[in-house]
Parts: structure tokens; sequence; C-alpha cells
């Protein structure tokens, strides 16, 4: 009797944290919502982030690049900094994965990560 009790204890213990963690997606898109520029074609970029992610025409977003940064010549470890190149605005949803955007200030090129603005 005792090692059930002890099972189901171990098996509650486990399982809140995991069922905390479905709630984290929908939260983070709400508070700090991050995307990735697909591709830019004639100054329109094309955004990693659609209506399922929360995006709307006219949310602003700052547009982040990667530089990396090598900590010591002698040991083969990768650090990234993360550097503002530019500000953008959603002028359309494609769809739920994907929306268009214009560059509102300063550059942008594909692979460069949104961030969407507080």
């Amino acid at each position: 009797m005792k090692v059930k009790k002890i099972l189901v204890m171990l098996f509650l213990t486990l399982l809140l944290p995991i069922s905390g963690c479905a709630g984290l997606e929908a939260t983070g898109h709400e508070y700090l919502m991050r995307g990735q520029i697909l591709e830019m074609k004639d100054d329109v970029a094309y955004l990693c982030i659609g209506s399922k992610d929360g995006a709307q025409v006219g949310q602003e977003y700052s547009v982040y690049k990667f530089d990396r940064v090598i900590s010591h010549p002698k040991v083969n470890i990768s650090r990234f900094k993360k550097a503002k190149t530019g500000t953008i605005r959603v002028t359309g949803i494609v769809d739920e994965h994907m929306a268009t955007a214009q560059i509102l200030k300063g550059h942008a090129k594909e692979n460069y990560v949104v961030e969407l603005n507080p």
C-alpha cells in the first residue's frame, strides 16, 4: 500500500510541471512574441509569425541580428551578441503561420529575428 502511495505522489509530482508548460507557449506569445524573417522581397518581410501566434496588422516589432562572438581563441565555444538593426510593422496576415511586414527604420534581412515591441 505504501509503495502505491509513493508511486502516485511521484506521478503527480512529475505531472504538475509538465501540465504547467502547456500554457507557457500562449503566455510567451502574449508577452514576448518572437519570430524569424523567412524572406525579404521588394522591401516586404515575410515573418514566421501568423494569426495562430497572435500576430495582428499594425503590430510593431524590433529586428535583431545575432553576431558570433568568440569567447576565447583556444576554446571552441560560440557565443552570440544580439544587436538591434531596425523596426518593422505588420501589414498583413498571410495565414496562421505567416505575416508580411514593412520596414519602418533601419534594415532587416532573411534569418534576422523579430520581437514584438511592448
